[in-house]
């Protein structure tokens, strides 16, 4: 047996024999109630300081790694935790990223237990965060802690990250802040999920833009008993009463059939086809200051989550919608001289890593030597996540991580201990490879 396939089988057994503590560390995590507090709906200062209570639980593991442990705060109690495993020098430096805030758990009485009490089973562990990204937080600590206990020396350092805000997208605060604190790489794996049910981790290269955006659309008010007379153009029509809810449908059918547009032409071969879309999830329609339906309502807002083509920018699809949107309200005689007002609320833009670049060579080694064979899927993300704001600081890199992607954001979400041991075991053997081994030459 050569040295180098020595080192190798010393750290896959490592993370075997810590799997079970990585199970154990994984539920201490999701014990941790770390809902953004930024997030919408929330009360921020009763539920601030979660974030840094997995960031210290992350750190103590980093430390444990032989990590030199930083706290990089922006809001207080809203600590990132940044661990440099330095390396003996001459090799290049790897990142492992992930963010610590998670969503609500949404309808209590859909989960089969509490969410914030990880239910551990034979193949999986369930809970908020599990999968989006607690999981992969925890992976990438046992990937540096499988790699000490394997007494395995790293020419580069290996970089850990604990981040807050990304589930908003308040990168300044997570990942943004963390880089500019110092703590960058010459690449980076987040690791965030990207498996399903009964797969291990893909290697996920590129990722869409996101666009979240509200319409805004006036009306006029009357009593119930004429919408007939406001509804026949033959009758009163707009000068008696005009009804918001009516007048949306002109909005939603423009981008509706946009979004079948996009799904006939704005494909990518590693998206499915119809991953693009424009997503309605909030609507608001009422008289105003009323919530009773005897009323035309005269207000309306509707807010579209878009998840766009990786080729295309965020101006240039923020262009079309707005086109698309007033062309068919051009057709309308009311909204022809009413027109709806967009806001613009959250821009992310997509990312992708060159088809060249050596890290995903690098990973792809590491994900076959751990399964014996088998190499990745390689696929496009489901959402977004910090590569964007990383590409902004000059740092390539990819998305492999543990989960069940279609849990993320859901009542029972989980994630397989076998994704969460095949992950420790990429992340470790990408670190070799990537980072060279000390006296390497």
């Amino acid at each position: 047996m050569t040295a180098e396939h020595d080192v190798t089988r010393r750290v896959l057994e490592q993370v075997d024999l810590l799997a079970e503590r990585m199970v154990s560390s994984l539920a201490d995590a999701i014990a941790i109630p770390s809902v953004n507090p930024r997030y919408p709906g929330q009360e921020y200062d009763k539920i601030v300081g979660a974030e840094g209570d997995v960031s210290a639980l992350l750190g103590d593991l980093y430390a444990e790694a032989g990590a030199e442990v930083t706290k990089v705060t922006v809001e207080r109690g809203r600590d990132n935790a940044c661990g440099v495993v330095s390396g003996a020098g001459g090799g290049r430096s790897l990142l492992l990223n992930g963010h610590v805030d998670v969503v609500p758990p949404g309808r209590l009485d859909r989960w089969r237990g509490d969410p914030f009490r990880a239910q551990v089973t034979d193949d999986a562990v369930i809970g908020r965060g599990a999968t989006d990204m607690k999981g992969g937080l925890v992976a990438a600590a046992y990937a540096a802690l499988a790699l000490r206990g394997a007494g395995v020396r790293l020419a580069g350092d290996l970089v850990l990250q604990g981040v807050v805000g990304e589930e908003v997208g308040d990168h300044e605060a997570g990942t943004t802040a963390v880089l500019e604190a110092g703590f960058g790489a010459d690449a980076a794996i987040v690791c965030e999920p990207s498996g399903q049910a009964g797969t291990l981790p893909a290697s996920v290269p590129v990722t869409p833009g996101l666009l979240w955006f509200s319409v805004s659309l006036e009306g006029k008010t009357a009593h119930s008993g004429l919408r007939g007379m406001t509804v026949h153009p033959t009758l009163e029509g707009d000068a008696l009463g005009v009804n918001t809810v009516d007048k949306f449908w002109v909005v939603y059918q423009a981008l509706r059939a946009l979004e079948d547009d996009w799904a006939r032409h704005n494909r990518h071969p590693l998206f499915p086809p119809g991953y693009f879309n424009l997503l309605p999830g909030v609507l608001r329609a009422n008289p105003s200051g009323i919530l009773v339906p005897f009323f035309l309502a005269d207000e309306l807002v509707v807010e579209y989550c878009v998840y766009h083509h990786p080729d295309r920018s965020n101006e240039e699809v923020m262009a079309e919608i707005e086109s698309r949107v007033m062309d068919a309200c051009r057709t309308d005689p009311w909204l022809r001289e009413h027109p709806p007002v967009f806001e613009w609320k959250l821009l992310w833009p997509p990312y992708s890593l060159p088809d060249d670049a050596p890290l995903s060579a690098t990973l792809v080694g590491a994900h076959t030597t751990a399964t014996g064979g088998q190499p990745p899927l390689t696929t496009g993300f489901m959402g977004v996540c910090d590569l964007t704001w990383m590409d902004r600081k000059g740092i390539g890199g990819l998305v492999y991580g543990p989960g069940v992607g279609y849990t993320a954001h859901a009542e029972n979400e989980y994630v397989e201990i076998a994704q969460l041991v095949q992950s420790a075991k990429t992340y470790a053997l990408t670190a070799i490879d990537w980072c060279g081994l000390a006296g390497e030459r």
